[in-house]
């Protein structure tokens, strides 16, 4: 049977709502680099047990070592980020979703002062508490992290990135 009017809009509005969590996420991971008071809001993005997975980057369990994972590690090595996401695929399940977006970052490599871009592609999961969307996980894999001047076909990985 075809859904409601009110069930379609209710979806729209859950994706929008996701939307606008991603956008606090990419405002508040770069923001949070240079004000560590922001890292309370970003913890509210999260549920108690989420998880993340950024490849080589490493994978962290909990809020907190989350949080911690981006409060010092991306802090110590980033002196700037700019995260922009495109092209959402958000499906809805009641009150669990999917998504997945592209997402594009021009950075500086805090000890080197080197531009570069940044590209991967995110999987997340969310999940609807008490009408609120937060993460359940993250997934990052990355297509290239690379020098501004050289591009991704001449440098895939940057030293610094790779353990």
């Amino acid at each position: 049977m075809p859904a409601t009017l009110e069930q379609r809009i209710g979806i729209l509005e859950d994706i929008e709502s996701i939307k606008k969590l991603k956008a606090s996420y990419c405002y508040l991971a770069d923001a949070g680099m240079q004000d560590a008071d922001l890292m309370e809001q970003f913890a509210d993005l999260f549920v108690p047990d989420i998880w993340v997975d950024f490849e080589f980057l490493g994978t962290y369990h909990g809020k907190e070592s989350v949080v911690a994972f981006y409060r010092d590690q991306v802090a110590a090595l980033l002196s700037y980020s700019a995260h922009m996401v495109t092209n959402p695929r958000i499906e809805v399940k009641g009150d669990r979703a999917e998504g997945d977006w592209y997402v594009l970052v021009p950075l500086t490599v805090r000890d080197t002062g080197q531009a570069a871009w940044l590209q991967a592609r995110y999987q997340e999961q969310y999940q609807k508490i008490d009408g609120c969307w937060k993460w359940r996980s993250i997934t990052a894999r990355f297509d290239h992290i690379t020098p501004f001047d050289q591009g991704w076909s001449k440098t895939h990985l940057m030293d610094e990135f790779v353990p």
